[in-house]
């Protein structure tokens, strides 16, 4: 079984959005950065206050930590964005028409004559959105196949496939 699709840049930084948000190891290191980062903001500006003997200060630092806590993730997801962006614009080795195939020792990916197999064992795992299926081969690698670029094969039925193959893969 094969599929044929398309990859954009608009999928390279879904992908890398999904993952900001959906990855365990990054909700713990954006969970840091934002209350560590309110945490300094509220002590430094406390003991400004405590120095200066003017309390309205930490009230201002208590402010500002809690908006630096509201933007501060979005300002990240911008900076994904854009550095995602900068990193793969003008990459037609890594965008653009790709093929991935379904074989008993594993899964074949193709793209300007390039090829290459992973054996089943060697798949992570697989998520099916409604827009998407990622098929992580590791914490790095992710074949992101989109559902409305998809040029020949059926979406669904590869996806259901992949799905299969995997704890057969594991077991």
């Amino acid at each position: 079984m094969c599929i044929e699709y398309r990859l954009s840049l608009r999928d390279v930084v879904f992908f890398q959005l999904y993952q900001y948000n959906h990855s365990p190891s990054s909700q713990k290191t954006r969970r840091r950065a934002i209350y560590g980062g309110a945490a300094v903001i509220i002590a430094l500006t406390g003991a400004m206050a405590i120095i200066a003997g003017a309390w309205s200060l930490a009230i201002v630092g208590v402010v500002f930590a809690l908006v630096y806590a509201y933007l501060f993730p979005q300002l990240l997801q911008n900076n994904i964005r854009r550095m995602t962006t900068r990193l793969y614009a003008g990459r037609l080795n890594v965008l653009n028409r790709r093929e991935l195939e379904i074989r008993p020792e594993g899964l074949t990916a193709r793209s300007d004559g390039e090829e290459s197999t992973v054996a089943w064992k060697d798949v992570r795992g697989v998520t099916v959105l409604d827009r998407y299926l990622l098929i992580y081969l590791s914490a790095e690698a992710v074949h992101i196949v989109p559902r409305d670029t998809v040029l020949e094969g059926d979406f669904g039925e590869f996806a259901r496939e992949v799905q299969q193959r995997i704890p057969k893969a594991a077991a």
